[in-house]
């Protein structure tokens, strides 16, 4: 079902009161309309206190400035001979950087999410450590179709993922209306 923007800041607000269990979310949507509900909308979110929620992080870019220049170079080099090596240390720098954010904030947002999805990243370590008082929301480009979730709908369908269905509960998923 598809919400408008008040709708789904509603929802969060009312989720973000519970304390205790998982706290995974995502916001669906194009790009464009991800843009527009991060820039007008976003904003105007409030936590349970009347507070302001903290601006969304973006996930590619702060996971890559965590690698000094000479390991980026090293890891784009040697991607091809041990790609392996560069997830696990790709997911190691996600999990770090989830857990800093979260020490110091209840609410986590994340955008521009792609690297995760082009390595194949589990997305288990977000869901494990949205728990208890710490909640963790993901504006990602995707649409509800019957049952499934697809990312990257835009895309040509060879880039198309598919949001594993047990990662969020369907009451935390929201699609923006157009």
């Amino acid at each position: 079902m598809k919400f408008s923007d008040s709708e789904i800041n509603a929802k969060l607000r009312e989720k973000l009161e519970h304390t205790t269990g998982r706290h995974l979310y995502v916001i669906l949507g194009t790009y464009e309309r991800l843009a527009q509900y991060e820039r007008v909308s976003l904003p105007e979110a409030r936590g349970p206190a009347g507070d302001k929620l903290p601006a969304p992080v973006n996930l590619n870019l702060s996971i890559l400035e965590r690698f000094p220049d000479e390991d980026l170079k090293s890891m784009v080099q040697n991607e091809a001979k041990l790609p392996m090596s560069v997830c696990q240390r790709i997911a190691r720098e996600l999990d770090e950087l989830i857990a800093q954010h979260l020490a110091d904030n209840m609410l986590l947002t994340l955008k521009q999410m792609e690297l995760l999805f082009t390595y194949d990243l589990e997305l288990n370590p977000l869901r494990i450590r949205a728990v208890n008082q710490k909640h963790i929301l993901m504006l990602l480009p995707g649409e509800r179709t019957s049952q499934r979730t697809i990312l990257f709908h835009e895309a040509s369908p060879r880039f198309h993922r598919t949001l594993p269905a047990n990662i969020v509960p369907e009451d935390h998923l929201w699609e923006l209306n157009t």
